[in-house]
This record gives structure tokens, C-alpha cells and sequence, in this order.
């Protein structure tokens, strides 16, 4: 099968070698015969990317068009263990796809859907030109933030003032495309963002996994089944066994943490056994392979017996699967030491995964274990996973979490575990605040922080802890502006300003109020921008904080040109270079100086511009505020154009574009490549 489907990718009179080939024959080529390497591409029901090689052979064809390869874009991450039967239903949900536009694998958790969703999303790579994107939704809980999930897998944009619904639905419009809604049971509220997405871009298509229906028009539900299980007169008959999902997979994974391991007359029975009486889930299945490391399948069927003596645990109205993968996750919860079930239950307040350094901020203290030992405890238990890519982060299977967060609220603890919880996200946010314009690993360091940053923000309006969310929600603006978060930003801002305890004129609510005017700057809403900025100002002024006063006079000056009262916005953007100066603040005084010199550009004054600008940029290079240089060398290309001075424009809205694309900034990016095609343009290169 892998040479046939590395053969069909070739053209006439090409040779092709697998990666396993060149080794092979590298060392003994005749005369005139090199070998070239194509890279690694995705191959039609092949599961992981293949690397891919030709022949060069002297006096025949070398030049070939393009290996016919599965290359339409794509997110789905690489699976890191096999696939284990299902062959029918993959087909069964291919075909469905190809019928209808929306289907939902339902089932409860632990049977698979993600597994098998992921799978088939594989298999139909080569049906959609315009890509199959994974929208994983297990660390959202608002259904408002689904949107926002969507743009994020698609690298799509917020669009100031405008819902973000409304710019998904535009960019899909045309695409021949398929969204793995993964996840949907916590958020099944936001099925109306799915419905209208269908509606919008006639081409598209879903594939959701939920343990509920989603309950719109057109939707085809695929009841996701447990894995197929041996009959009575299968037990002892190896050959058959073999031939059974449940047993192949307990099988296949007990071989992967314990080598040797087999299928054979003395496991047989057991095995078959123990894939019966876990009811064929996989989550189960595999948590209890996991134990063939210290257990023969004899006593871990033992176990299994005490541990679920009528698989009835949970509550009566649960569906029975459910509570039986409830009672798997408790029987392997039950084998770890005391202290480490504690910290398993801690762990339950992240949200998205966590750091090593995080988890012993916030569940080490008291704790009479250490962090790593434990956390290397729960990964051999295949309760928590750990990423391979760094920054290396742990995470939880959302069933799991969900069994940890019930762990938390039953041990007392809970209250102090999600302060600390909440601390530990307001230390990384204002850590990462301060490199945020110079290191673009701080922007992928918060993304990745995303979901516990708005965990935190919950508790703290849930709680009423007012200061957590303002210092948050003050320090986290920037990142919400570069990384298109911009409405959410704001909603969080404004719920966070709202609490009765952020009302206290305070430093927290006047950084906050330059947030939410910020936020609403960038969204294009000038009647919200200037009272927050006003109000900041006001509070800054009150405390006597320079720094503050200088941040919220400087946003204002802008908030004052954007109502056209340039003379006001001088005064202000004067005022501010002023503060920052005394307090030896020079990037500030760079931005203020830029300003004015923006100002000077407006007024005609472009010689005065340019100066200031250029004076300005020289501080942001010598303090690598990569933002600022984006700023400046886009100004300085403007001022250049006005000046007819066509070179100079060009090197600086180049200048520009480069610095944005080097720290992730989407809006300057486009802003600087526009500026590059006015310049074509005029050049008359159309």
C-alpha cells in the first residue's frame, strides 16, 4: 500500500523513493545516478507525512511537475499512535460529508469522536482544495469565544467594527473547505455561529464532535459506538481475538509500554475480559494497557473485578458508559500515592495546559511531593499528556480534567488553589507585558496561556476579585490588539471595570481604562475611546503616578486627533514627553516624540516630521521595541511619499513590513503592504 500510493504521486518516467529506500541504496548508486530529495508530504492513506526522493539519472528527464501529494492547507496535528480499527466508520462518516453539510459524531466521553473525527478528517484531505482545519474548543466555555476559536484555526483577522461572524463567513464564502468542530457538548449554545457559517459559504463543511446533538437544520448525528467486542465463544480463540477492535487496541498499546508483550493462550482470556467488562470505551481501554507495566492482565483483571464490581457508579440519570469511564478514571486515580492525587486534583484548575514551572506555582505549596515526580507519575498513568514542541506544556484529556476539577471541589481546597491559580496567570501577563514589542515568543508564550488567562478572568468577576481582572485586563490589551482578540478583549475589560470593587479610583482601574480605551481605538469606535482615557488620566493625576499620567495623557493626544482637535492632542502628547522624561523613561518619550511628529506631518510640516520620527525611531531600535520601528518606518515611509521621494518611501514601507511580520503583527503587516502596492502604483507597475 505505501509503495502504491508513493508510485501514484510521480509522473511518467520518474522514479520515487520512500525515505526507508534512499537508506537503502544511498552508498551504492552507479555512475551518473544521484538521488534528490522532494521533502515530506502527506499521502493518501498514509497517516503520517512521508519524505519523498527521486532518482536523477544523467541523460534521461529530471524535471517533473510537482508529486501529486495531499498539499491543501491544513491544521490537523500528527497523530502520535496508530489507529486502531473503525475502518467502517471512517468510511461510513467520509461518505456522510460528501452527502450532507453538517455532521455531528456524538457519544460520551471517551468513546473516540476526537480520534475518529481527526481520522476521517485525514482520509478527506484530498477532497478539499481549500484545506480541513481542527477547531479544538475542549478549553472554551463561552459560547461567545467560539468565533473567535474559528478566526484563530483559520488565521483569519478581526475586522474593526465589524462582527467577527460576519468577516468568517465572508472568507469562507467561496472556499471548498472542512471545519472538525471538536468538542462542541460545553459550548453546543454556539450552534447558531455554525449554522450561520453554512449559510454563508455554501461549499463549506462541518464534521462536530459533542456528547449532545448541536440541533440545527441539516445536521446528520453518527453515534459514535464503543469499540466492537468478542463474543462468548470468542474468549479463547487467539486467531478471532486478533480480529477484534477492543482487544487489538488494549493489545496494541499494552506492546507499546511493555515490550514483548503479546496476544497468546494465557492472555487471551484475561484480555478478552478486561476489553469487556470497560465496555469497549477506548479512554478506558487504554488507561488500563497502561498497567500491563506493573500488572500481568490476570491481575489487572482482579483489579478491575474490586474496583467496578457493577460498573453503576455516578449518577443515575448518567448514561451507563459514562459513569463506567468515570469509574476507569477513578480505578487508575485510586493507584496513585496520596500526595499525588492531590496534586492531580490541583491540576484540575488549568485550562489549555500548563508549564512545569506554573503547576508548582500553583500546586506545590503544602504539597509533600515534588512537582516533577509527580507530574512524571501522572504522565506513566496516562492521566496528563506532555507536548513534545516547546515551550513544553502538560495537559489533561478534558474527561479527565473534568474527574480533577471534581477531585478540587471535594478536597477543600479549591478556593486557595484558584487564587493561586489566578496570581500565577497575573505574574505571567505582566512578566510577559514588558517584552511583549521586543520578543515575539511573549505573544505565542500568552496564546498558548489562553485559555487560563480567561479562566482567571472568570473567577475574578465570578468572585468579585476586582484586581485580578483590572491588572490582567490592563497588561494584556497589546496582545489582544496583535493577536486579533480585540472584541473579547474588550468584553473582558469592560466586565472586569464593572465589578463593585473596581471602582476604587485606583493605579489597576486607570491601566484598565487605558485598555478599554485602546480596545475601542483599534476597533474603529471613537465615541468610546476618549472617556476611559479621560477618566485614566483623571485617576493618574489624583495618585500623583508620572508614569500613569504620561501612558494616559500620551492615549489621549491620539483620542483628541481622532475627533480632529489637533491643538489639544499637541498639548497632551507635550505633556506626556515631559512626564516620561522625568521619570527617565525613553521608549515613552520615543512614542511621544513620534507623535508629534505625526502631528507635524498632518500640519505640512514634513521636514519637522521626518526629524522628529527619525529621532524617535533611533530609541526604539537602541531599546528593540520592534512595535515602534514598525511605526516610525511606516511614518517615515508616508512622509517620504508626500515628499515625492519614491526610493525612500519604498525602503521604509519595506523596512516596515519586515519588523511587523518578524513580531507577529497582522494589522501593521497589511498596513505596510498596502503602502508597498500604492508605491507600485505610482511607479506604474500595476
Amino acid at each position: 500500500n505505501r509503495a502504491a500510493r508513493i508510485a501514484a504521486a510521480g509522473h511518467g518516467g520518474q522514479v520515487l523513493l520512500s525515505g526507508a529506500t534512499r537508506s537503502l541504496v544511498d552508498h551504492s548508486l552507479p555512475p551518473g545516478v544521484t538521488v534528490r530529495d522532494l521533502g515530506s508530504h502527506r499521502l493518501k492513506d498514509i497517516e503520517h507525512p512521508e519524505g519523498i526522493h527521486d532518482l536523477v539519472i544523467a541523460g534521461l528527464l529530471a524535471d517533473f511537475p510537482p508529486i501529486r501529494a495531499l498539499d491543501a492547507p491544513t491544521n490537523l496535528p500528527p497523530q502520535r499512535s496508530s489507529f486502531v480499527g473503525r475502518e467502517r466508520e471512517v468510511a461510513e462518516v467520509g461518505d456522510l460529508i460528501e452527502q450532507v453539510r453538517l455532521v455531528t459524531l456524538t457519544g460520551p466521553g471517551g468513546t473516540g469522536k476526537t480520534r475518529l473525527a481527526l481520522r476521517v478528517a485525514e482520509q478527506l484531505l484530498d477532497r478539499f482544495e481549500d484545506g480541513v482545519f481542527l477547531v479544538d474548543l475542549s478549553a472554551v466555555v463561552d459560547p461567545d469565544l467560539v468565533p473567535s476559536a474559528i478566526a484563530t484555526a483559520l488565521s483569519v483577522r478581526e475586522e474593526p467594527g465589524r462582527p467577527l461572524i460576519d468577516t468568517l463567513g465572508d472568507q469562507l464564502r467561496d472556499r471548498r473547505l472542512l471545519l472538525v468542530m471538536d468538542n462542541m457538548e460545553q459550548v453546543v449554545e454556539s450552534a447558531g455561529v455554525v449554522d450561520r457559517l453554512l449559510d454563508s459559504a455554501p461549499e463549506l463543511r462541518v464534521l462536530a464532535t459533542s456528547r449532545i446533538p448541536l440541533r440545527i437544520s441539516g445536521e446528520r448525528e453518527f453515534l459514535v459506538r464503543p469499540l466492537a467486542l468478542p463474543t462468548g465463544d470468542q474468549a479463547d480463540d487467539v486467531t478471532a481475538l486478533r480480529a477484534c477492535e477492543a482487544v487489538m487496541l488494549f493489545v496494541e498499546r499494552a506492546a507499546a509500554v511493555t515490550r514483548g508483550f503479546r496476544l497468546n493462550e494465557e492472555t487471551a482470556a484475561p484480555v478478552a475480559e478486561i476489553t469487556a467488562r470497560l465496555d469497549g470505551l477506548p479512554l478506558a481501554i487504554e488507561l488500563a494497557a497502561n498497567r500491563i507495566k506493573v500488572l500481568s492482565p490476570a491481575e489487572l483483571l482482579e483489579r478491575l473485578d474490586r474496583r467496578l464490581p457493577l460498573l453503576t457508579g455516578g449518577t443515575r440519570d448518567a448514561p451507563e458508559r459514562q459513569r463506567t469511564l468515570r469509574a476507569a478514571i477513578a480505578w487508575s486515580h485510586d493507584l496513585l500515592e496520596p500526595e499525588v492525587q492531590r496534586l492531580f486534583a490541583r491540576l484540575g484548575v488549568f485550562a489549555g495546559g500548563w508549564t512545569l514551572s506554573a503547576s508548582e506555582n500553583v500546586c506545590g505549596p503544602g504539597l509533600d511531593v515534588d512537582i516533577l515526580d509527580g507530574l512524571t507519575a501522572l504522565v506513566d498513568h496516562s492521566l496528563v499528556r506532555h507536548g513534545s514542541r516547546p515551550p513544553e506544556r502538560f495537559r489533561m484529556l478534558e474527561t479527565i480534567r473534568e474527574f480533577a476539577g471534581d477531585r478540587l471541589a471535594e478536597s477543600g481546597e479549591e478556593a486557595e488553589v484558584r487564587r493561586r491559580h489566578a496570581s500565577e496567570v497575573v505574574a505571567v501577563v505582566e512578566d510577559a507585558e514588558g517584552q511583549l514589542l521586543r520578543d515575539r515568543s511573549q505573544l505565542d508564550r500568552l496564546e498558548a496561556e489562553h485559555d487560563n488567562i480567561r479562566a482567571a478572568l472568570r473567577w475574578s468577576i465570578d468572585t468579585g476579585e476586582a484586581e485580578v481582572g483590572l491588572r490582567i485586563a490592563g497588561s494584556l490589551w497589546r496582545f489582544w490588539q496583535l493577536r486579533n482578540h480585540l472584541a473579547e478583549g474588550r468584553r473582558w475589560t469592560e466586565d472586569a471595570l464593572a465589578l463593585p470593587a473596581a471602582a476604587a479610583r485606583t493605579s489597576a482601574r486607570a491601566k484598565a481604562l487605558g485598555a478599554l480605551g485602546s480596545l475601542a481605538y483599534y476597533l474603529r469606535d471613537p465615541e468610546h475611546v476618549t472617556p476611559p482615557y479621560e477618566e485614566s488620566l483623571a485617576i493618574a493625576r489624583e495618585l500623583g503616578e508620572p508614569k500613569r499620567e504620561a501612558d494616559a495623557a500620551y492615549n489621549l493626544g491620539w483620542a483628541r486627533m481622532l475627533h480632529g482637535d489637533d491643538h489639544g492632542a499637541k498639548e497632551l502628547f507635550l505633556r506626556a514627553q515631559e512626564l516620561y522624561g522625568t521619570i527617565d523613561e525613553p521608549v515613552g518619550t520615543a512614542h511621544a516624540t513620534s507623535a508629534l511628529g505625526h502631528l507635524a506631518a498632518e500640519e505640512g510640516d514634513l521636514a519637522r516630521a521626518a526629524r522628529l520620527v527619525e529621532e524617535a525611531r533611533k530609541t526604539f531600535i537602541a531599546t528593540g521595541d520592534k512595535w515602534g520601528v514598525v511605526l516610525t518606518s511606516g511614518l517615515l515611509s508616508s512622509v517620504a511619499l508626500r515628499q515625492g521621494e519614491l526610493d525612500a518611501a519604498r525602503t521604509e514601507a519595506a523596512r516596515s513590513l519586515e519588523t511587523a511580520m518578524a513580531m507577529g503583527a497582522r494589522d501593521w503587516t497589511a498596513v505596510a503592504i498596502q503602502g508597498l502596492a500604492v508605491l507600485s502604483i505610482l511607479e506604474g507597475d500595476l
